[in-house]
């Protein structure tokens, strides 16, 4: 027998699959703090899991017409992020320094791996700058406040004088212009390593 949640969940993801972007939005606002403490549980790298969620939440939007129907939100979202983490974590690439380190654990990168990785950093955090230009001022200081600061939606949403749901929206739609527009330029290749 179906509950109350279920009907609730099958409704919602129905929407979603017709392009609703509010269903998307109040999916990801009751379910990403569950979706981030479950996804800790498969890997410590705090970025990593948020940057697999925040994938997550993209390819429902992007492929929502092929989503199979479902009454249980939470639990096909934590399959597939499930699913998301292990498939990543081990398509990973390794950077040239840790290959060598791999390779024997008592050698010390080279200066040219050194360069290589420095000069890669620089040429990502001057695409990261471009891209930043494109967001509100509240979309940076609500980016800053949650991925730099660790700061719960709660505080974010008191520091931007917003509804916590409106705190979440802003950091969402910052996120998914940062990677449109690194997509775009052929910069994304994982995670935005300041998140």
């Amino acid at each position: 027998m179906k509950t109350k949640n279920n009907k609730a969940d099958a409704i919602l993801w129905k929407d979603l699959k017709k392009g609703d972007v509010l269903a998307l939005g109040k999916i990801y606002d009751t379910y990403i703090d569950d979706l981030f403490e479950f996804g800790m549980h498969y890997s410590q790298d705090k970025s990593y899991v948020m940057d697999c969620v925040h994938d997550l939440f993209l390819d429902l939007y992007k492929y929502r017409a092929k989503l199979i129907d479902t009454d249980n939100i939470k639990n096909y979202l934590f399959k597939s992020l499930k699913r998301k983490i292990n498939r990543k974590y081990h398509s990973k690439t390794v950077n040239i320094p840790n290959a060598a380190v791999l390779n024997n654990r008592n050698s010390i990168p080279s200066i040219e791996e050194n360069l290589i990785l420095q000069e890669h950093n620089t040429e990502k955090i001057q695409k990261l700058k471009k891209a930043l230009v494109l967001l509100t001022r509240r979309q940076k200081e609500g980016i800053s406040l949650r991925f730099n600061e660790n700061k719960p939606y709660e505080e974010i949403a008191e520091t931007l004088n917003v509804s916590i749901q409106t705190s979440r929206t802003i950091i969402y739609r910052g996120i998914k212009i940062l990677r449109q527009h690194l997509a775009t330029i052929s910069l994304f290749t994982g995670t935005l390593f300041f998140f």
